[in-house]
């Protein structure tokens, strides 16, 4: 039997050569692509500016705990309701809250602007309703120092 390459001469290895080069660097120039337009690879932005202020965050959390609040959160009919109670569990009235959701896949954030409803119960219009885990992040823009963090799964 007789093979293409024999007898194996310099054109043949060059080829050889240029294929196997060509495959690898078409893929990663394909892996290379699709990285860079998923994920950013940065999860906050500006995270430079908050280490720097990252004892003011520690501070302002120390602060959180004092007070003992409690969020509890639930998604209603195109909502998410969110009770905010203090150590004595009382609602607490009178927060200004404002918050984002985020999707963890594809770094969508949707803002969520609360209004508050009954005392202690604070409502939210749900404006992604994208399917999936979400991470929801709500901070009082008041004196009061209070941030959440919670996850929420939408069907």
């Amino acid at each position: 039997m007789k093979s293409f390459l024999n007898p194996l001469r310099g054109w043949h290895v060059l080829v050889m050569i240029l294929m196997f080069f060509g495959v690898t660097i078409g893929v990663n120039a394909t892996f290379i692509t699709l990285a860079l337009q998923t994920f950013p690879g940065e999860d906050v932005p500006r995270s430079y500016v908050q280490g720097i202020h990252y004892n003011d965050t520690l501070e302002a959390r120390r602060r959180q705990v004092e007070l003992g609040w409690t969020a509890s959160f639930n998604a209603v009919g195109g909502r998410l309701v969110l009770a905010v109670d203090d150590a004595a569990d009382r609602p607490v009235p009178g927060l200004s809250l404002n918050g984002e959701m985020v999707h963890p896949d594809t770094t969508t954030a949707c803002p969520l602007d609360f209004a508050e409803g009954q005392d202690g119960l604070y409502r939210a219009q749900l404006a992604c309703e994208m399917a999936g885990r979400w991470r929801v992040r709500v901070s009082n823009s008041g004196d009061a120092p209070f941030e959440v963090e919670y996850e929420l799964w939408l069907p």
